[in-house]
């Protein structure tokens, strides 16, 4: 009997599936690099034509079947490496340099396409050095198609692959063999891999160091995309609890129309206000085929990162414009620009810490005249009164004040111009550094409404990179100083009688929906795809009795305690508590 063994990484998309292990080795294709006599130049710049039109078409096919399974806007990384193939001034100095250098075309390409590559792979950034393995993997398919190898994707049905990476492509194409979850060593949670893992709805786990080397081909497997675990050989009382895990997934999504339509409130009335993160178009249809539901979380920074600088204050008109029309008379909270940090910055330049540098709220008050266009933009899109402004990482007073300013200043550009909007639209801030945790009270009476990003208050307050997978165990949502800042916030809120929400991931966490409900908090902003579980949840309980866990909880010194409390009340009350 070969015994259990449970090995940690970072939860990339949620689901759990059991099955047989496929490792997936990329094959590794060694670089011509002899010097070419005069008449196999010409012979040598065709193959490496015919090489890119073959890896264009190939791209094409994955591309298209990309926009089947997940939509366009989920499948850019196809266009953006179909635009580097197809981009005439590179695949010109490749050829050119094969004439003048006499060198092969394996070793031209690689040579130039690499020195994008490191120039990524350098960065400070982490969204772009995630892009380093969508170059690479253009590479090596241009490169393959040189060599003229065939692409090897036979995998038996429903398996669940293992790899060091993943490209993009690899994940589409195996969903073409219904695959049941992807495991890697390298990665993050916004690698294109997790991200349409995550639209495939697939569990995927990443970041787990050296996963490919333990595990082989046709090893018994659990993939628990929630926790970010995989079990190798589970035991015959682990796979009874995962199958009963599934089963109850399966009975969610059976009653998840049921539970759509009913009010989000706790047994003893206590109403939850239940809203959903936003961010791309097939998220959208998610507030407009229910109509049950707010946005309390729109995030803008997709718009950046498609046009790869700040879109033009019509483009912003025309999509704020859109989100506000077609989830009317729902109400749309949209947070400006939140880049920098673990996202895209405006500027070539490296910092030594992104995350303490500079991003969220401090590039919109440096970029006064690129922040007046966002704010424009929202004014003009509220004249249906459904859309809220929301400024992301505020650490102070006097920055919550300039941006009032600011907004100011637009509105009366706006009247001196006759351009409608709303006039009384509400403002907010998210809480998610340290210093606003302290000025809670002081901030409270600067806006409309508070909103916690967990995500960026626990990994300042524990000062833990969410993103490192080597400390990704210190990453700790029930730490107590995290539970205390929360509900020291929360009170603050109530105290100058504003309203607070959490749109963090910690409001998505099933396990945390009565700690929170407990504390008092006014709304939870989730995934839309985890949006009725929670509901079910806050139906399940008694805000009495939330508040009395949550009490209790905040009189406990360590994080095990704190868990041990909670999951004991989760099971007691929620888990064994039928409709």
């Amino acid at each position: 009997m070969l015994a259990e063994t449970i090995y940690k990484g970072i939860a990339a998309s949620t689901g759990i599936s059991i099955g047989k292990a496929y490792l997936y080795t990329r094959s590794n294709f060694d670089i011509d690099t002899q010097h070419l006599i005069e008449n196999e130049i010409e012979k040598e710049v065709e193959e490496f034509e015919r090489a890119i039109d073959l890896s264009k078409k190939e791209l094409n096919k994955i591309r298209t079947l990309s926009y089947e399974k997940i939509g366009e806007k989920n499948s850019m990384i196809f266009d953006a490496q179909l635009e580097i193939l197809s981009d005439e001034f590179f695949i010109s100095r490749v050829k050119l340099k094969i004439e003048k250098e006499k060198r092969t075309a394996s070793y031209v390409f690689d040579n130039e396409i690499s020195k994008i590559g490191r120039a990524l792979l350098e960065s400070n950034d982490e969204y772009l050095r995630e892009r380093f393995t969508d170059i690479n993997d253009v590479k090596n398919r241009v490169i393959r198609n040189m060599k003229k190898e065939k692409l090897v994707s036979k995998v038996e049905e429903y398996s669940i692959i293992f790899g060091h990476e993943l490209t993009p492509a690899d994940t589409i194409l195996f969903s073409k063999r219904k695959v049941k979850g992807y495991a890697t060593d390298r990665g993050g949670t916004t690698s294109h891999a997790a991200i349409i893992s995550r639209a495939l709805r697939v569990p995927a786990v990443v970041g787990m160091k050296d996963i490919s080397k333990t595990i082989s081909s046709g090893d018994f497997i659990i993939i628990d995309g929630f926790n970010g675990q995989i079990i190798k050989n589970p035991t015959e009382k682990t796979l009874k609890i995962y199958k009963k895990k599934i089963d109850e997934l399966r009975e969610y999504e059976i009653k998840l129309n049921e539970v759509i339509d009913l009010p989000s409130e706790t047994k003893d009335k206590k109403f939850i206000e239940l809203t959903a993160n936003i961010e791309f178009d097939e998220e959208i249809d998610f507030v407009v085929n229910t109509g049950h539901c707010n946005i309390g979380l729109y995030r803008t920074e997709h718009l950046f990162l498609e046009a790869g600088d700040f879109p033009s204050e019509e483009r912003q008109v025309e999509e704020y414009s859109h989100v506000a029309n077609v989830t009317y008379p729902n109400i749309v909270t949209i947070r400006t620009y939140d880049i920098g940090g673990d996202k895209l910055l405006p500027r070539s330049e490296k910092e030594d810490n992104p995350f303490l540098g500079w991003r969220g709220i401090r590039i919109c008050l440096d970029r006064v005249d690129i922040f007046k266009e966002q704010l424009s933009a929202l004014l003009r899109s509220s004249t249906k009164k459904n859309i809220k402004i929301m400024f992301p990482m505020i650490s102070s007073v006097s920055e919550v004040r300039r941006a009032k300013e600011i907004l100011c200043e637009v509105k009366q550009e706006l009247d001196r111009n006759e351009i409608s909007y709303d006039r009384e639209i509400k403002v907010g801030i998210m809480i998610e550094v340290p210093s606003a945790y302290f000025l809670a009270d002081e901030l409270a009476k600067e806006v409309d409404f508070f909103s916690i990003g967990t995500n960026d208050l626990i990994q300042y307050i524990l000062a833990v990179d969410r993103g490192n997978e080597f400390i990704s165990g210190l990453y700790l949502e029930f730490h107590p100083a995290v539970l205390r800042a929360i509900k020291s916030i929360t009170d603050a809120a109530h105290r100058n009688k504003i309203k607070i929400s959490v749109c963090g991931e910690m409001a998505s966490d099933p396990l945390a929906t009565s700690v929170l409900v407990g504390f008092g908090i006014d709304e939870l902003s989730v995934v839309p795809s985890i949006f009725p579980e929670i509901k079910q949840i806050i139906r399940k309980i008694n805000f009495k009795e939330a508040k009395k866990l949550s009490d209790e909880i905040l009189t406990l010194s360590t994080e095990s305690e704190i868990k041990k409390k909670v999951q004991s009340f989760y099971d007691k009350k929620i888990a064994n508590v039928s409709d």
